[in-house]
């Protein structure tokens, strides 16, 4: 699977070959038997995959000389994540072994927090040398909340110039981490199932053989959690250093037995300083995604709504147009209200500052949660619904006899207020009606004029 960071976030699955063709026997459903010999038959087969699996990711298809497959050794699967300037942010271990979504999540995370490129990697922390070996440790992200991911490096190098055979066990790496607060609170990490797998796991031996200048690197998945399950947890910077010790006892557990000296003594790494925050409250957003304008900057869901989530009660506030509109653009739609909106233009329909109820006195937003503004009849008092033409709407304020809610200043200028005298004009009778000259809400013109020798 590649995926890539542009304007947004894109994924792709490439189909490099068919993972068990000597399944594919006389009489199965695609008619391929074995290996596809062209092009055709491979396409034949990766539609009955996608079929059959469901992809709602777009896939496409590695050609007969599998020239995909041999540059990103992609077989049997693999995961490839490039940054805004098609650069590799993230290449995984072959799979299924390193079939792992944390770091891809980890990676995509990093990349759209910094427009679309990666930050520099955490910076080891270097501990003093030990009989030819030390200890460098970093922890990405420095800044998490309780519970959250975090990815633990350990980086362990030959400063002789003979080889180093080194003993690591990675199932009890996160027991030599200690993390202290600066109020004497303990706290530990939670190994994830991925964690303590490192680029030698494949190795019988847990006795690692460190080249002259070279470095074994490992990593740690896990989760940072209280020390004790009675301690309440505190929440500021922690220091983190990883310790080791390997001596003659404990080199008598290693099986098989090394027929070679393996170091010992005592190992620290340099200190690392993290930042822990308590975990947000999981919001509405969590689930619905904030793509929407409404979502955008702002957690607090009563804002706009009323009601009891995912009950009949749940719904739009009806007065609360004032919390969006002063915001520029919002995805596209105009700028109703604040410095620069409509209604702070020379010419506004409405006088003095505009409020909530004067928004509803036109508009029914009861389903403006799904993008819908519907004007409602002025004459109803705002319960029923507009029907009628835009012409008719405008007049059944500008027809001498407002409605007992609408009030007009005492003194007017132009024409005046009354417009019954233009209702059998034939502009009246198109489809544009007043809006046609008209802005609704502002203009920088006198009386709502709009400036038509532009267009």
């Amino acid at each position: 699977m590649y995926a890539s960071y542009k304007d947004q976030i894109e994924f792709l699955i490439v189909y490099v070959r068919e993972a068990h063709p000597e399944k594919l026997r006389q009489g199965n459903e695609t008619g391929i038997v074995g290996r596809p010999k062209i092009l055709d038959e491979r396409i034949i087969l990766a539609t009955a995959c996608v079929t059959k699996y469901r992809f709602t990711i777009p896939m496409v298809i590695d050609g007969m000389d599998g020239k995909v497959n041999n540059d990103y050794k992609a077989a049997p699967v693999r995961v490839t994540v490039t940054d805004i300037d098609g650069k590799v942010a993230f290449y995984a271990g072959p799979g299924p072994f390193d079939f792992k979504l944390p770091p891809v999540e980890r990676t995509l995370k990093k990349l759209i927090a910094n427009a679309g490129r990666m930050p520099p990697p955490p910076v080891p922390q270097w501990g003093q040398p030990v009989n030819g070996l030390r200890c460098g440790l970093s922890l990405d992200p420095e800044q998490l909340a309780i519970g959250q991911e975090v990815l633990i490096r350990l980086r362990f190098e030959n400063t002789t110039d003979k080889p180093v055979n080194f003993y690591y066990k990675p199932t009890e790496a996160i027991k030599h981490l200690a993390i202290n607060g600066a109020n004497g609170q303990q706290l530990k990490v939670e190994a994830s199932s991925t964690a303590g797998r490192s680029r030698f796991r494949r190795r019988s031996s847990p006795v690692q053989r460190i080249a002259p200048g070279q470095a074994f690197e490992t990593e740690v998945e896990g989760k940072i959690v209280a020390a004790s399950d009675q301690e309440t947890f505190a929440v500021g910077q922690f220091n983190v250093v990883y310790h080791i010790e390997a001596d003659n006892e404990t080199l008598a557990q290693i099986q098989p037995a090394p027929t070679q000296p393996v170091w010992t003594g005592k190992l620290s790494s340099g200190t690392c300083t993290i930042d822990l925050d308590l975990p947000r409250q999981a919001g509405c957003i969590d689930c619905h995604g904030d793509a929407d304008y409404h979502h955008k900057e702002t957690w607090d869901c009563a804002i706009c709504h009323v009601g009891e989530v995912d009950s009949d009660n749940f719904g739009v506030k009806t007065e609360s147009c004032a919390q969006c509109h002063p915001r520029d653009g919002v995805y596209g739609r105009r700028q109703i209200l604040g410095p620069g909106g409509e209604f702070d233009m020379a010419s506004k329909h409405i006088s003095g500052t505009i409020e909530d109820k004067d928004c509803l006195l036109c508009h029914d937003n009861k389903q403006h949660r799904n993008g819908v503004v519907s004007l409602i009849d002025p004459d109803s008092g705002g319960t029923e619904p507009w029907t009628g033409t835009g012409t008719d709407f405008c007049l059944a304020c500008h027809d001498g006899d407002p409605p007992a809610n609408i009030s007009f200043p005492a003194e007017s200028t132009g024409t005046g207020f009354d417009k019954l005298e233009f209702l059998g004009s034939a502009l009246s009778q198109t489809k544009q009606s007043c809006s046609y000259c008209h802005a609704p809400h502002g203009s920088p013109y006198p009386s709502l004029l709009k400036d038509l020798h532009s267009h």
